[in-house]
């Protein structure tokens, strides 16, 4: 009897303790209202549920948590979101309305392996906000126009770094340098890259899986680089597209294992307009030049300093424009300005020769009594952009060497070359208008010739008799009246 009564309390007991742990376990992974919580798992799964915001009373222990596509009343993470949550492993916020991420909001996911951030609404990271993070995995893709800080990833290691259609047009690799030594996979396909500097190839060779499909690659001879690494590397691009041109035309829509390597060329620079304004203070040189790639500019001074300017990376303008001023102008009688135009092709230099125009001062006699003349001179005022003695330089083509000068003043000094060129135009034109009227003078002689020939042809009788004409005849029949009157009255 005592054997039977203390085996119930076992039986008691063991019940009851089973009851409790069931019981503690129900607490302990409760799921948030609106979510999914497999049992016999540590996963929480939000998608889609019209959520306004991260839900209270998730799991203490979630290992995965997943709130995909759930619009957050509030667009800003913060570290609050994520305190009560250490042993996240794995965390889904794609399509959540995010807007903004507050430095160290990952700091306290020390076990975070895969984090997707994607397909929401950040324009801009700032530094250190990742910092802490040791990930495999981290997708950031689709956030179109982000724009990442220069420390942005400082702090954080990746094996997979996923920044595809971002609408990113130029990426520093200053940003990716603290992802060196665990970064492995890099996808930046489907943005809009023109090109990428050499630099990057001592990046793409240490990783094992790139994508840089469907971009707006220049592919000039600055591209050349990037195309040997493809058919040298190509097993590293495998699985996506490959990366094909937009330009130039030639090159416009294929793909790298289209193009042969001569197919990477660049463009010489021209000069397209070179010009050169002074006013008795101020002179100002515009060199203006274009090439594929848009050639640097350097203007070269008479004593060996220059001034450089630089195209703007942004654009994709071939043209590029150097202005220098010069102060005090009149100063110099005789200069020499060299314009330089270089890039990857080659350079090419245009010579400015430059002679500062002697201005004589006006005078003005008085004849005013007595009858002593007075001389006053008259001083020109100058200013920039004025129109008073204002000198340009005109040159548009590169075989000048020496600018035109031209004046605004109502009094133009003309040049022996002037006045011989206009002599020698009037002497052309008087002898064009001579030779025109002697040849219709000579065109009408010769066709009153023919008309009178004709009419004598006419005239003759066929067995070569002349036939006199009713006109003829009525001429002769009056020079007998007159003949007859004459010999009566005598």
């Amino acid at each position: 009897m005592r054997r039977k009564v203390l085996f119930l309390c076992s039986f008691n007991e063991l019940v009851l303790t089973i009851s409790v742990i069931v019981y503690c376990g129900n607490i302990c992974f409760a799921c948030p209202k609106g979510c999914f919580c497999p049992s016999m798992s540590q996963n929480v799964y939000c998608t889609r549920q019209s959520l306004l915001a991260i839900p209270d009373g998730i799991p203490y222990d979630t290992l995965e948590l997943t709130l995909n596509d759930n619009r957050f009343k509030n667009p800003v993470l913060t570290r609050r979101n994520f305190t009560n949550l250490p042993n996240l492993t794995n965390l889904y916020l794609s399509g959540c309305g995010i807007e903004s991420i507050a430095i160290d909001t990952f700091a306290g996911l020390t076990k975070l392996k895969w984090l997707d951030i994607s397909k929401n609404e950040l324009k801009f990271i700032a530094d250190f906000t990742f910092r802490g993070l040791n990930l495999e995995n981290f997708f950031i893709n689709e956030n179109p126009g982000i724009q990442f800080s220069p420390k942005a990833f400082d702090g954080l290691t990746t094996r997979g770094l996923y920044m595809h259609g971002c609408s990113l047009m130029n990426l520093s690799l200053d940003v990716l340098r603290p992802l060196n030594g665990s970064l492995r996979a890099l996808w930046l396909y489907d943005n809009q890259f023109e090109r990428l500097e050499k630099d990057w190839f001592y990046l793409l060779k240490s990783l094992s899986h790139v994508r840089l499909g469907k971009n707006n690659f220049h592919c000039n001879c600055e591209m050349s680089w990037l195309y040997q690494f493809f058919i040298t590397q190509d097993s590293i691009f495998s699985g996506g597209d490959a990366p094909s041109c937009s330009s130039p035309p030639q090159n416009n829509k294929k793909l790298f294992n289209e193009l042969k390597t001569s197919d990477f060329t660049c463009e010489l620079p021209t000069f397209k307009n070179v010009d050169a304004v002074f006013e008795s203070e101020l002179g100002k040189l515009t060199c203006t030049a274009t090439g594929d790639p848009s050639p640097t500019l350097f203007w070269v001074r008479p004593d060996g300093t220059t001034e450089t300017y630089y195209p703007l990376k942004q654009e994709t303008d071939k043209d590029n424009e150097g202005v220098m001023y010069i102060t005090n102008p009149q100063s110099m009688e005789k200069a020499k300005y060299k314009c330089i135009a270089n890039n990857p092709a080659g350079n090419v230099t245009f010579s400015l020769n430059l002679a500062w125009p002697v201005v004589k001062d006006s005078h003005v006699e008085s004849t005013s009594a007595p009858l002593t003349a007075t001389t006053t001179t008259v001083n020109k005022q100058y200013s920039v952009g004025g129109k008073k003695n204002s000198y340009e330089w005109t040159v548009n083509k590169p075989e000048k060497n020496m600018g035109i000068v031209s004046t605004n003043d109502k009094v133009k000094n003309f040049s022996i070359v002037d006045i011989v060129g206009a002599v020698i135009g009037t002497f052309l034109l008087t002898l064009l208008i001579c030779a025109l009227v002697f040849h219709l003078y000579y065109r009408r002689r010769e066709r009153l010739r023919y008309e009178e020939k004709d009419c004598c042809e006419k005239n003759k009788h066929p067995k070569n008799v002349y036939t006199m004409s009713d006109h003829d005849e009525n001429c002769i029949k009056m020079m007998i009246h007159h003949h007859n009157t004459d010999h009566i009255h005598s």
